[in-house]
């Protein structure tokens, strides 16, 4: 018969021996200060990236009045786009766990209190 009474280490335990290791630690050490640097370039680069969007809402809209569709034409489309807008907000959240994104949260306040 099999012995079913494994151990299972704890999360601690599970910390510790993945710091022991050198090439682990850094490893972890190399994530966090990518997740760090992408974090602060975000939020600086945030300003223009929101400017380019309204740029593109605004001559939409007027390209819409222009053309003479109603609003609720215009409505539908962006629901469309903000559904995809959400699933790709979830994709991005699940590909950046760990260090990543606890490096981008640490660089993006960093780079909103250092205005």
């Amino acid at each position: 018969m099999l012995d079913m009474s494994v151990e299972v280490p704890g999360v601690g335990e599970l910390i510790v021996n993945a710091f022991s290791d050198p090439q682990t630690a850094i490893v972890i050490l190399i994530q966090f200060i990518l997740g760090l640097a992408l974090g602060y370039i975000s939020v600086k680069a945030l300003k223009y990236i929101l400017a380019f969007i309204a740029i593109l809402v605004l001559g939409t809209f007027l390209s819409v009045w222009r053309l003479g569709s109603s609003m609720t034409e215009v409505f539908k489309t962006l629901s469309s786009v903000a559904e995809i807008a959400k699933n790709f907000a979830i994709v991005l959240g699940l590909i950046t766990v760990g260090p990543i994104s606890i490096g981008f949260i640490i660089g993006a306040v960093i780079a909103l209190i250092k205005k």
